[in-house]
């Protein structure tokens, strides 16, 4: 609102030349920090010397700071005072203030604090400002023609942030995904979220997996203070995959293991195999674990050093003593089922051929 009133003068005074131009305004001199630190809350002076002229009994100067980085522009955040004559800052924490000036003509030295605890946090780059003085009459109107202005920077510089992690682990800070591996950012001072991923694969079967922050942290998703230049380091433990093939059911087991421990397995001693020979009591009996055609052991359990991936695969000799005794067991019953009905039809038959031979003598 105040560049609108402001640019609403300058039309005034090029309407009505002769009636103001007398009345002016001359921002004589600017100082100012050539940089700060961004996000700091810490707030920037910046000094405004400005000369007025021709003025009469009850008008004002205002002086105020703009923000041109903002669109609308709008004043900057700020507190002010003045010298020689008080200042009235106006609006409250904002950098605009206005002197009744006590001649007609003078100076006047105002100092703002603007940005830091009175708002306005930036990030790092160049912080684009102006300083606009203007008169006002007694009844509060704006002098056309009165208006000058002068443009600075301030360059916000950045906070170094390092954070280390492996070469293979993404870090996103404040939503900004990094390139992967240790990265180094310029941020600003105050709270940014740093996120970095649980589990990373390295291969199909070497991992890492997230641990904790070297501050003791233990959230992959975190808030960080940044009070000044600091390191963060993101703790990963590499896994390996132990894989169990051949376990019963036929089924295969994976399990991830921190690289260096030790992993246990175990399985059955036997099972029964499915089928008419499962049910007659056939069995698979384990006979050892190998890896790459070694034995590594004949024992159903052990354990094995996760020094790097492991693949163990069971195997297993089937067993059909139980229904080859059986079967064999039911082939001697019938045999002699059979025998014995063979010989019952010898008797039998034996027997009628004697009857009829008494029947022929008698």
């Amino acid at each position: 609102m105040f560049l609108v009133v402001c640019l609403f003068a300058v039309c005034l005074a090029s309407v009505f030349p002769a009636v103001y131009a007398a009345q002016t305004t001359t921002i004589y001199q600017v100082s100012s920090p050539s940089s700060g630190v961004a996000g700091s809350d810490n707030p920037l002076p910046v000094a405004v010397t400005v000369y007025y002229n021709n003025t009469v009994t009850g008008d004002q100067l205002v002086v105020g700071i703009l923000d041109a980085d903002l669109s609308p522009v709008r004043i900057a955040p700020g507190v002010v005072v003045s010298s020689t004559d008080p200042c009235v800052n106006e609006a409250g924490s904002l950098a605009v203030c206005a002197i009744t000036v006590p001649k007609t003509s003078g100076v006047e030295r105002i100092n703002f604090q603007i940005g830091g605890i009175f708002g306005g946090v930036r990030g790092p780059g160049r912080w684009d400002l102006n300083v606009t003085a203007v008169l006002k009459d007694p009844q509060g109107n704006l002098i056309p023609g009165s208006m000058s202005s002068r443009s600075f920077n301030i360059d916000l510089t950045p906070v170094a942030l390092n954070i280390d992690v492996p070469s293979n682990v993404t870090v996103s800070v404040d939503g900004v995904s990094q390139p992967p591996g240790s990265v180094s950012i310029g941020v600003a001072l105050g709270r940014h979220t740093i996120t970095v991923p649980q589990l990373v694969n390295v291969s199909q079967s070497t991992r890492l997996r997230f641990d904790h922050w070297s501050d003791g942290n233990t959230l992959t998703v975190r808030t960080f203070v940044v009070t000044n230049p600091a390191t963060l380091q993101a703790i990963y433990v590499t896994q390996n995959l132990l894989t169990l093939i051949g376990v019963p059911g036929n089924a295969t087991i994976y399990i991830w293991y921190d690289a260096d421990s030790n992993a246990t397995f175990s399985t059955i001693q036997s099972e029964q195999i499915s089928g008419l020979l499962g049910a007659l009591g056939a069995r698979s009996s384990f006979q050892g674990w190998y890896e790459n055609g070694q034995l590594v052991t004949n024992s159903p359990s052990g354990t094995i050093s996760m020094d790097k991936p492991h693949t163990l695969t069971a195997q297993w000799q089937m067993d059909y003593s139980i229904p080859a005794a059986i079967i064999l067991g039911i082939i001697i019953v019938v045999i002699i089922i059979a025998f014995l009905l063979l010989q019952r039809r010898k008797r039998t038959r034996t027997s009628r051929s004697g009857s009829k031979r008494r029947r022929k003598r008698s």
